[in-house]
Formats: structure tokens, sequence, C-alpha cells
């Protein structure tokens, strides 16, 4: 049903009001059209089918007019058009430069500069030479830029490969540039890789080609975003005849992480069967075929990280399957991971990455989310443990293991990122010329760290508060937000818009709860699958200690997640709808039983479930927040955002939930719904969207949780 500007007008007058005495919004009436389906015997009614259909005119017509409705309640706040200022102000900041790779002296990263909408590729010899701008997205385009995506620099520093998405929809191309005088290639390669599946690609030793991913084309001439395979590519050719390399009868689910050892004579491909899982590992020596050297009982990799590096011909990869936090294990010529050395036993820290350096390599550990670092020699020997500041995270290190520079990135929640050389003589990091200022307000910054008791008494999960100046009391607005899934790791990292929250008196917190990675491989498994509810019960945990020491109480308190995050916000509200004041969930799903149905459902079922298995049905329909929402129940408000391009979650997802929160909620709070055109799941976002987004968010809150 169409909603007249008139109504919609009025819409705006009363969502108006303030926190203190909230009205009912009236919502644009949703398409009923309930379906039924039916498992094991078990029938489940979904009262909006409909809305997943985004051709529908209806559905189109109401997600339309609830995005109106939710830009005019946010947009039309007194404090609104400051705010959004105050936030571009920050955003614009200085330079931001990220993800280093060194190679024959040679320095490749991106760099972004707002309020630029996208980052650029750029180069420099060193750290003194000037950068020179090898690709900008904005350069010649007619619409929205593309964005950057992956890249990788060649072992001898000449060229580098870096693929682009435009729009959210994250369907990569692969082009080649060359990294001396910044001329494009005529190697421009669709279709490498998509969200489901991204590309993965590794230089040959002397640049003349790569072995790459590549997406197989349907009998209607679309591309397919699974099954994907591993060809060469070789400079100069016809991407239509890169020749097969490896992958063919693997998972359709597989994705890759594909390493290249710098003596040139190695390759290895990490490949895992959906997100969440660990990976096999495959090592092709010389010419040879590739082997299967790791299964994935070994606890290797992920679809997010590769957890392995060459450290010369050897294969060290990060092992969890029979050490949770992980071990460190040498592949060398012939040898698997159970015949491979120990490089690094397991130790009390969780180690997250494995980098090669000059005569050896670096690890990152972590603990609890907070970073360390240390260097041993290739076979293991350590050397030292480098001083990290606490309560701060190591980006990278990156290094070209034929020279001696070692450079990190470190931030921290109120420091901005800056990269450091590391002087191995006196066991320090060194400030370099590169990095960003922080903002004078932050030196007011007060961050706390504790360990909160979880609800069933079994582990004690790690807290980080920052705001400027103590503790003020429950009425003090306080944002709280988690991730627990795919045991991905929350850090400590700079955000400089924050200051728009914390100078208004808010507090942020951010809770490293089970189902993440910050305590190892025994951490993700306590709250994945039947257990997946443990990650909502340690964001409560965290959210009543707040609101006992000094933060924001229920009335004072919200939280906030994306993607899976997202789903953990819509867990945390059906499952303790009293304990939050207001949610904000960002490109989440929500109706777990049918998200396999999606094109990148079926990654997700190895940490969520699946409903072709009974046992597994049953815990699923009693998490999925869809089913879980109950008619009279005083829900808190919601504001869920979604992009119409997204490639990871259906924004069907967001669509229906808000559909049946605003009609089941017996709370006068405020459900939204933001369906956003032009963006996807967040990746490659430009910086005006960013600053929406942000902006958005923090009006919301101050929505609901202002005293």
């Amino acid at each position: 049903m169409a909603i007249s500007r008139p109504v919609l007008a009025v819409l705006a007058v009363i969502s108006l009001c303030g926190a203190s005495a909230p009205q009912r919004l009236a919502y644009p009436p949703a398409p009923a059209s309930p379906a039924t389906d039916t498992y094991f015997g078990t029938a489940i009614v979904d009262p909006y089918r409909s809305l997943e259909n985004p051709a529908d005119p209806q559905t189109r017509a109401w997600a339309a007019a609830e995005t109106d409705l939710a830009r005019r309640f946010i947009h039309g706040r007194r404090e609104y058009a400051a705010l959004h200022a105050r936030v571009e102000t920050l955003a614009k900041g200085s330079p931001v430069r990220y993800g280093l790779e060194i190679a024959h002296g040679r320095w490749v990263y991106l760099r972004r500069t707002p309020p630029a909408q996208q980052p650029v590729l750029v180069a420099r010899d060193g750290e003194a030479d000037r950068e020179r701008v090898l690709f900008d997205p904005s350069a010649g385009a007619t619409g929205a830029p593309p964005a950057i995506g992956e890249f990788q620099l060649s072992p001898d520093g000449s060229r580098v490969a870096f693929t682009t998405q435009q729009g959210g929809s994250e369907v990569e191309t692969l082009h080649v540039v060359d990294a001396a005088t910044a001329t494009m290639l005529a190697d421009t390669i669709a279709h490498v890789g998509g969200g489901t599946t991204p590309a993965a690609f590794a230089w040959d030793a002397d640049a003349r080609g790569f072995v790459r991913t590549s997406l197989p084309r349907n009998a209607d001439g679309t591309f397919a975003s699974n099954a994907i395979v591993l060809v060469h590519h070789v400079i100069g050719t016809d991407p239509a005849t890169d020749a097969y390399v490896f992958g063919r009868g693997l998972s359709p689910k597989a994705e890759y992480h594909l390493l290249a050892a710098s003596t040139g004579d190695a390759l290895a491909a990490v490949v895992a069967d959906g997100d969440g899982v660990p990976a096999s590992v495959y090592v092709r020596r010389g010419a040879g075929a590739f082997v299967e050297v790791a299964t994935p009982a070994a606890g290797i990799g992920s679809s997010a990280d590769a957890g392995a590096a060459f450290v010369g011909n050897v294969l060290a990869v990060i092992a969890k399957g029979k050490t949770p936090r992980g071990a460190v294990i040498g592949i060398g010529p012939g040898q698997t991971v159970d015949t491979g050395a120990t490089l690094v036993p397991a130790g009390v820290l969780a180690i997250a990455v494995v980098v090669p350096v000059a005569g050896g390599f670096a690890t990152i550990d972590l603990d609890g989310g907070d970073s360390r670092m240390r260097l041993f020699a290739a076979d293991g020997t350590p050397r030292a443990a480098a001083r990290v500041p606490a309560t701060s995270t190591v980006d990278f290190v990156a290094a070209d293991p034929r020279a001696s520079d070692i450079v990190v990135s470190l931030q921290s929640y109120a420091l901005a990122p800056r990269w450091y050389r590391y002087d191995a003589a006196r066991n320090v990091l060194r400030a370099t010329s590169i990095g960003q200022p922080t903002p004078a307000a932050f030196r007011r910054a007060v961050v706390s760290r504790v360990l909160v008791p979880s609800l069933d008494g079994t582990a004690r999960i790690p807290l980080e508060v920052i705001s400027l100046g103590r503790a003020r009391g429950a009425r003090m607005p306080t944002i709280l937000t988690a991730y627990g899934a795919y045991g991905t790791v929350t850090r400590p990292r700079f955000n400089a818009t924050a200051l728009a929250w914390l100078e208004r008196g808010g507090a942020l917190a951010f809770a490293m709860i089970r189902g993440g990675g910050e305590y190892g491989e025994a951490w993700h498994q306590a709250a994945r699958l039947k257990t997946k509810t443990v990650s909502a019960d340690d964001l409560a945990a965290c959210a009543d200690w707040l609101g006992a020491n000094g933060y924001g109480d229920r009335r004072h308190l919200g939280i906030v997640g994306g993607s899976a995050g997202g789903f953990l916000m819509g867990l945390a509200l059906t499952r303790n709808p009293e304990r939050y004041r207001a949610v904000d969930a960002a490109v989440g799903f929500y109706d777990l039983l049918r998200v396999e149905l999606t094109p990148n459902g079926a990654f997700n079922t190895p940490e969520f479930g699946t409903v072709t298995d009974p046992l597994q049905f049953a815990w699923m329909v009693q998490q999925s927040p869809y089913h879980r929402v109950r008619k009279g129940v005083a829900y808190p408000a919601v504001l869920m955002t979604t992009g119409e391009n997204d490639p990871r979650v259906d924004p069907y997802n967001s669509r229906k939930m808000v559909a049946l929160l605003q009609a089941d909620s017996a709370s006068p709070n405020p459900v939204l719904l933001l369906q956003k055109s032009g963006e996807g799941h967040g990746i490659g976002n430009s910086f005006a969207q960013r600053v929406d987004s942000d902006t958005e968010r923090y009006a919301f809150f101050l929505s609901q949780l202002a005293p």
C-alpha cells in the first residue's frame, strides 16, 4: 500500500516527541501474507512472506514508506543537523593509511582522504619517499565510484593486482597496475569473486602471472555465486584462456586464501567449507599437484583468515585443533601438519596471526581481544616479546622477509592509528611519520577494562568502556556493542566520530563475548550452533555490570551490532527485552529458518545450523529472533538498517522483523526500518554513506537514551 505525502507529514510531527513521553507511531500497514512451512511435523506460520520479494510492488511501497518514516523521525530531530556536521568534521580528519605490503623496498597500501568518497591505492619507495597514486576509483567515474577490495603486491614489487566492486554488491573485478609508473595494464578480469565467495589471488615469483579465483558461468550467461575454482592467468593474455589449476570437486561453499612462498617454489591454498569453520590446507611445490597437508580437524584458518604464512619454504600454520589457543606448526616439503615441527607451542595467549620477517616470523597474539606481539627465528627460537601498550590493537605487521624493515600498525580507543618501526636491537616500537593525529579531546578519555562474570558462572567476559571522564551514574547514556560469532575478534579500535557521542556525555562499551575468538577456538565453540544463546547471555551480563557500576541503567542503555552482530541484536531484544532501552541492528538476519535458502545462507550453516536436520531445527526455532517475537511484550526501541544490494544478508530479514515488531510490541517505543539503495553489507561504503550511518545511529540513540 502506498502512503500519501500528507499522511507522512503527520507521522513526521508525531515522531518528534521526546524519549520521556513516547507516543506510538502510526506505521505504514505491512502487507499481510501468511505462509505455512512444515518442518518434521511442526507447522511454522510466517505472517509476512511477501516481504521476501523485493520486486513485489506492495513490498517496494511499504519499504519506501518505512524508510521515509525512519528518516523523518531521525533526520527531523532538532539536534540532527548539528550532529551530522560534527560527525562529518570528525570523519574528515586526516588521511588514513592501511593494509601495508612491502617488497623490494616498495610500500603499497590504501589511503582514505576524507571527504573523498573512496580510498585510493598508493605506493611509495620507503617511508621517506613521496606517495604516488596507482589507482583512484573516482577518476573518470560518471556515477558513484567503485570501491577497492583486495590487493596484492608482486614479490618483486613491480606490479599490484587488485579488485574493485560497485554499490556494495561485492561482485569483484580484478585489475593490474604497474607499481612504478601507475600505468594500468590491459588485464581486467570480471567475476573473480562475490560476496559469498571472495576473490583470492597469488603472484608468480617472476610477476608474469598469478593464480586467481574464478566463478563459473551459468548456462544463461550469468555467473554463479559459489563453486569457485582456481585458474592461472598470464599477464597480457585473454582471461578466457586462463588454465584450470585446482578446486573442482571441492565443496560449492569453498572459500579460498592463497599464499605464495617468497622463494617462488610453493603455493598454498587454505580452503574453508563455509563461514566460521576451520579449513583444509593444500600445498603445491614446484610444478607438482596440490597435496592436502591438513584437514579441518587441525583447526587451521577460516573463511575470514588464512591463519598461515610461508617462512622460507616452510608453511607455518596456526593449528587450534588440539590446542584451542593455537600452536604454530611448520609444514616443510614432504610433511603434513601431523609430521611438521612445532615452532611455537600453545601458551596462555591465543595466537591470531603469523607473519614472515627477515630471519624468521612474528606472531600477533590475543589477550581477550587486546594485542601482543612476539618475534621468533625461523626454527621457532624466541627472539623477543615486543612492548605493546595495554588495551590496544596491532592491526598488522608488514615486512619483506628479504629485508630488515618491520612496520607495525597500532591503535586503541583513544589513540589514532599510527605506523611504527620495530627496533629489534632495543625491542621497541618507534613511531614513523605515517599516522593520524588524535583529536585533542581524546586526551580526556578514560578507558576501563574489566572482566565480567558470565550469567552461567563459567567465564569472565572482557568488557572495555571509554568515556570522557569517569562514570557519572545510571542516567549516563551508554551504547554497548558486541559481535560474538565465527571466532571473529572484537578489538580496541579508534573511531574519530565516536567523539560526537562521547562529548555529549555518553559512554561506549565493547564486550568480547563468547562466540568470538578473543581467547581462541574454545571461546568460539562456547557460543555456536545449539549454544548460540550464550552470546546473548554474555551481552546481558555486561549490560547488568554497566548499570550497576555507574554507566547507563536499563532506561539509558542501548546495544548495537551488525551482520552476525545484527543477529545477536535480534536474539538479545527478544530474549531480554527488559534489559535494553534501544537496539540498533544493522544488516542482520533474523529468520533463522529460511536464511539458508538465500545465496549466502548455506555458508552460515556451520555457525548457526541447518533446518534440514531435525535435531538442529528443534533449537533453531527457539533461537530464531523472528520466531521469538511475542504479542504483547514491551520491546525496546529498534532501528534496523539494510542495504538493497547486500549479497551476504538478504534485506528481507530486516523488513520482516520490523513488520512483526511493529505489529506485536506492546510498548510505544519506535520500531524503524532504513532500507538503503546503492548500498550492500557496508563493505565499500562511500565517505558520505559512512557519515550518514554514524549520524543516524547516534541521533537514534540520543532520541532514546538521553537523560
